[in-house]
């Protein structure tokens, strides 16, 4: 499994369900972030990565509180409830045609939200068997660690079939407690504690059913976005990679993206981030080119978007400057280059 040069670790969103899940509890959140030192400004930076190692001190810290007597299952139901808008993962798996095509990008793409934690999926003749890989690097094996991956990927499966899809099976390694009744309640599926694997397990044919209202068009814009995010992880000691996720997200919001607002995200001063992007060989307008560069090859890719909505998405201020711009970059102009796609 992949992992960064600061260890494994998880996306700033996957924080946010643990805030929003330890808040629902009653648990001061702040106060355990605080003491696995946590800095609480990365909350407000959508594409921060946060230690795994960490992630799972907060995790222990909040289920250790009591609070919640069965803590898996319901912070489970707390990630599925963000759903869709949560995570790009989400949001590309509800376009997808297909609950098979869906469970493969889950797969491709999980390191987006956490590449401590990589989904398995194994074929058997007539059942899939849904199930992970931890990087213990990270933290070790918990039984309601285990309970919440299953809850969750048995709720983001439900959503996406508006209810149409049922498990047949349920697995966890770990002993059940006295009472399962709260078990039987979410999964409706037989239930077995103490086996070999933490697995859900469907049938086959469940690949097969569609998702409703799936987009492909959208699904597409998304991946390509995804790839991007995928290839940085494990680049956050660059600056300049950092600058490049800021400003793409920026892009990708309709926010015209400059030094000052981005300089400040990263807690820097203008000055300070300009002495660190010349230490890579960069500056914030080589950063700026690229991610305007790479948005408009991607787009130009689509014949059902213009060039005009491609102008207004990258910030220009007229066509003519785009123009310019696309032909420094590919010594074509956009009609030109859209041509010889076609």
């Amino acid at each position: 499994m992949p992992e960064s040069k600061r260890g494994p670790s998880v996306s700033v969103a996957l924080i946010r369900f643990l805030k929003d899940y330890a808040e629902r509890m009653g648990i001061n959140f702040f106060a355990i972030a605080g003491a696995v030192g946590l800095d609480l400004a990365v909350l407000d930076n959508s594409r921060a990565r946060v230690s795994a190692r960490q992630f799972g001190q907060m995790w222990r810290q909040i289920v250790d509180s009591g609070k919640d007597p069965t803590p898996g299952l319901n912070f489970g139901e707390e990630m599925a409830r963000h759903y869709p808008g949560g995570s790009i993962l989400f949001t590309m798996m509800m376009n997808c045609a297909t609950i098979g095509d869906a469970l493969d990008a889950f797969v491709r793409y999980h390191r987006i939200m956490a590449d401590a934690i990589q989904p398995q999926l194994r074929h058997d003749d007539d059942r899939i068997h849904l199930s992970w890989e931890v990087s213990q690097q990270a933290f070790p094996a918990h039984p309601y660690l285990s309970e919440a991956l299953i809850c969750t990927y048995h709720s983001i499966l439900k959503h996406l079939t508006k209810g149409r899809l049922h498990p047949i099976g349920v697995y966890f390694t770990h002993a059940g407690p006295d009472n399962i009744d709260a078990y039987r309640q979410v999964f409706k599926a037989p239930i077995r504690f103490e086996a070999k694997k933490n697995e859900l397990v469907i049938a086959k044919e469940a690949l097969d059913i569609e998702i409703h209202l799936a987009n492909q068009e959208l699904y597409e814009i998304l991946e390509s976005h995804a790839d991007r995010l995928a290839d940085s992880i494990g680049k956050e000691n660059d600056w300049s990679s950092k600058v490049i996720r800021l400003i793409s997200g920026m892009v990708m919001k309709g926010i015209k993206p400059n030094i000052d607002s981005v300089s400040k995200k990263l807690a820097l001063s203008r000055r300070n981030l300009q002495e660190k992007l010349k230490a890579e060989e960069t500056t914030f307008r080589n950063c700026l080119e690229s991610v305007r560069k790479q948005i408009a090859l991607d787009y130009l890719a689509k014949p059902d978007v213009t060039i005009c909505a491609i102008v207004f998405l990258l910030g220009y201020s007229e066509q003519s400057a785009f123009n310019h711009a696309f032909k420094r970059w590919t010594g074509k102009n956009p009609k030109a280059y859209c041509r010889e796609l076609n």
